[in-house]
């Protein structure tokens, strides 16, 4: 085979292919892009062609009052009536779709079709005027069917050439129309013929190159609507950025300035007492109160060190390098360890403390030290804000799912609800914060809840300013044992 004739059939094959698929994506488009862009096209088409409902029938009931005289009255009403009567009923139909539409993929996949199938009637029937009102034989009646048959073609290449199914299924009956018609005269007519499908191919040509202008069209559009989406989500998160930022700032500068506080009073202590005792200030004999000064000094020092490990821990908590060293441990006994350890504060502070443990409750596969500092925060922030006379409890419990759960609650000031959220970030502390002296770094829960999700587990913090605060940690339910042992 020549390569002409061989590139002709390449050609001819990808032009085939071409069709094909773009009317596979407008009858059945599949992808969000494909869908997005065939709902704008039918939108589009919608207020493209709203005019042909009014000026179409008007049009057919003039062209058979041209042919007075030369048909039947039966004929001449026949067809302008059946087409208005196709026209409306396919409009109300199309617009009770619409009323209907959820702008889903089905719903647009079923109104291309359709509008795609009324196209075909419609312009089946528009085409039908050569067949119901020509005269044969009558020059001036096939001239103007074949006038109106032009003009209508030109005029839908433009305003139908949105929709690409609905655009290319019109074409084929105005051709067998305009070919069949002079056809009817024989020979004389075969060079109308000629001429009839020459401007077809002209306007086919016209109605491609309307389409493909509106598609781009619509493509740079979605594309716009995209950048500006995509600008406007930026912009969002830089402002949440900026503000966190600012919060973070904020936040900063408040923990310096609570931590002057918190490292001086201890350093002061130390540097105090250490000197007079360094000096003998009290005289060589004062054994008793030098020891006491001793104490003092190591206590502050305490402080200080736990100052230090809360600072640390976080630190390790944030940049994610929190190693647990796991071990099969019993709840109880690091509850009653915390209780005793915090029992002299509980006094001093008129504060009852309590612990309560459900009898089924099992051992935990968890860091004992975690475990432990998650305890002593809870129970230490429970009874620092508390009033005299109130009630702190350290409970446990197992929940429907097999999880097992843990925390305290307590009869204190409570947290408001704007500021639950607050009190867990890094150097948080709720408005109650500043109705107490010893208002504390902030650094309390959020090592808790950064200990507890460490092991996977979930903080729920549940209060109510004035009636007090629980605080809930809840662990995976495979971090739970049978207690089959005490755990070493």
């Amino acid at each position: 085979m020549p390569a002409p004739t061989i590139n002709l059939a390449g050609r001819a094959s990808r032009a085939i292919a071409d069709l094909r698929g773009a009317l596979t994506r407008s009858l059945f488009p599949s992808t969000p892009a494909e869908l997005r862009l065939v709902d704008e096209q039918l939108a589009m088409a919608r207020k493209g062609t709203w005019a042909a409902l009014f000026v179409t029938p008007l049009a057919a009931s003039l062209l058979a009052l041209s042919e007075v005289g030369l048909l039947p009255v039966w004929r001449l009403a026949f067809w302008p009536i059946a087409l208005t009567l196709a026209y409306i009923s396919s409009d109300l139909y199309y617009r009770g779709l619409l009323s209907r539409s959820d702008h889903s993929a089905e719903d647009i996949r079923q109104r291309a079709r359709l509008n795609a199938r009324f196209t075909i009637l419609l312009a089946a029937m528009w085409c039908g005027m050569c067949y119901d009102l020509l005269v044969p034989g009558d020059i001036a009646s096939e001239a103007v069917m074949f006038t109106v048959l032009a003009c209508s073609l030109s005029a839908w290449s433009s305003i139908g050439a949105y929709h690409f199914a609905s655009a290319l299924a019109a074409m084929p009956f105005y051709l067998a129309a305009m070919v069949a018609m002079p056809l009817v005269e024989g020979r004389a007519g075969i060079l109308f013929a000629g001429l009839a499908i020459a401007y077809w191919l002209l306007m086919r040509s016209h109605m491609m190159l309307n389409y493909a202008t509106r598609e781009r069209m619509l493509l740079l559009e979605q594309e716009r609507s995209g950048l500006i989406e995509s600008l406007k989500t930026a912009k969002e998160e830089s402002d949440a950025a900026r503000h966190r930022a600012e919060q973070a700032s904020l936040a900063k500068s408040a923990f310096l300035a609570n931590m002057s506080h918190e490292l001086r009073t201890p350093l002061n202590a130390i540097l105090g007492f250490s000197e007079i005792i360094g000096s003998k200030a009290m005289g060589p004999g004062a054994v008793d109160q030098y020891a006491e000064y001793g104490n003092y000094i190591h206590s502050s020092g305490d402080h200080l060190l736990s100052l230090i490990n809360d600072i640390l821990d976080l630190s390790k908590i944030e940049a994610g390098r929190l190693s647990l060293r796991e071990s099969e441990l019993d709840l109880r006994r690091l509850m009653d360890d915390t209780a005793q350890m915090m029992s002299a504060r509980a006094v001093a502070s008129g504060v009852a403390l309590a612990v309560h443990v459900e009898r089924s409750f099992p051992n935990l596969h968890a860091d004992e030290r975690a475990v432990r500092q998650i305890l002593a925060n809870l129970v230490s922030n429970a009874i620092k804000f508390t009033p005299p006379g109130g009630r702190v409890t350290a409970f446990a419990s197992v929940l429907a799912d097999g999880s097992p759960a843990f925390g305290v609650d307590d009869t204190g000031l409570g947290i408001a609800l704007e500021d639950q959220e607050k009190v867990f970030e890094s150097f948080g502390q709720g408005r109650h914060d500043a109705v107490l002296a010893d208002k504390g770094t902030g650094l309390g829960l959020p090592i808790v809840r950064g200990l507890t999700e460490a092991h996977g587990g979930k903080v729920r913090l549940e209060s109510v300013p004035s009636r007090g605060t629980r605080i809930t940690i809840t662990l995976p339910p495979e971090r739970a044992r049978p207690r089959l042992k005490a755990a070493s």
